[in-house]
């Protein structure tokens, strides 16, 4: 009867501190980003072609950014500005990525839309994405990396570009549960040994 409560004991062990584990929050931190403008397309009519110039800025507090994530929990993040200037209408491509040295791994995407201004004072435009990323990393962890899309239109020239980062699964330190779990089992074996030694005696 004590040999099953010492392995009960330690099994139960072993199940609280992967629970505690998977209720501890990730730290993030961005160590890098990038965003440029690879192409843009003017439309042409018989007005001649558009004369456009679209250009993204990073946002500047964004490199060294620090937060935390319970599993589930989403982070939004100031990425970048879209800017648009001259007069007419075209096509555009951009090109972003998103590093992390906590808890690491790196998010790309390739995005693209339409865009039209009137010398930067009426503008508007589209931005979409290809498939958001999921990065996986220590244990079995899981994160979730979407930039945002835009529909904009109105007064103005510049749109403001979010990326949000959502924890999907949180890792599990293994080698913690399994010294617990080893920890347990010598128990057992010493306290059989022990029962052997009182037999012979």
């Amino acid at each position: 009867m004590k040999l099953f409560s010492i392995f009960s004991a330690a099994v139960l062990a072993v199940g609280l501190a992967t629970g505690a584990a998977q209720a501890s929050p990730v730290d993030f931190q961005v160590s890098d980003a990038s965003v440029a403008v690879t192409n843009v397309d003017p439309n042409c009519g018989w007005l001649g072609c558009s004369v456009l110039d679209v250009t993204t800025t990073l946002n500047p507090g964004l490199v060294g950014t620090t937060f935390s994530l319970h599993e589930g929990e989403t982070q939004s993040l100031n990425f970048f500005d879209i800017s648009v200037s001259g007069f007419g209408s075209g096509d555009y491509e951009v090109a972003a990525t998103l590093d992390f040295s906590d808890p690491g791994g790196s998010a790309s995407g390739a995005g693209g839309g339409n865009v039209f201004t009137v010398f930067g004072i009426f503008s508007g435009g589209t931005l979409s994405w290809g498939p958001d990323e999921q990065i996986s990393f220590g244990n079995g962890g899981l994160y979730t990396v979407a930039f945002e899309p835009l529909h904009e239109i109105g007064f103005g020239n510049t749109a403001t570009v979010r990326a949000f980062v959502t924890l999907d699964v949180a890792p599990v330190p293994l080698p913690a549960s399994a010294l617990l779990l080893l920890a347990g089992i010598g128990g057992i074996g010493v306290l059989r040994l022990r029962r052997k030694g009182q037999v012979a005696a």
